[in-house]
């Protein structure tokens, strides 16, 4: 190959292995760590609660991933459910799964 072609190929491919790096990277779903720490942050901030009030379990409902639910010191219960992307889901997926919804 000559020297005109191997440069702007390599630099071409270079640029295509970082694209793809980082569109895979970006693609990764969070892991269920992060989603319930997302949900406590929530909780806190709607609640004026602590984290560790806050507990998790996986869901027998379809397109149900993970209920969190929280539990104030005078016996509120906040729940939220979320899919396996980490988004939250409506108040309604908790009534499929037997929670109280928030």
């Amino acid at each position: 190959m000559t020297r005109g072609i191997a440069l702007p190929l390599a630099a071409l491919a270079t640029l295509a292995l970082a694209l793809g790096v980082r569109l895979g990277v970006g693609a990764r779903p969070p892991t269920e760590t992060e989603i319930i720490e997302a949900a406590a942050a929530l909780y806190v901030a709607e609640t004026g609660g602590a984290p560790t009030d806050c507990a998790a379990r996986p869901s027998a409902a379809p397109g149900v991933h993970l209920v969190v639910t929280c539990a104030a010191g005078d016996g509120t219960p906040w729940a939220a459910a979320y899919d396996p992307r980490g988004r939250k889901l409506p108040a309604d997926a908790l009534a499929q799964d037997g929670e109280p919804a928030t």
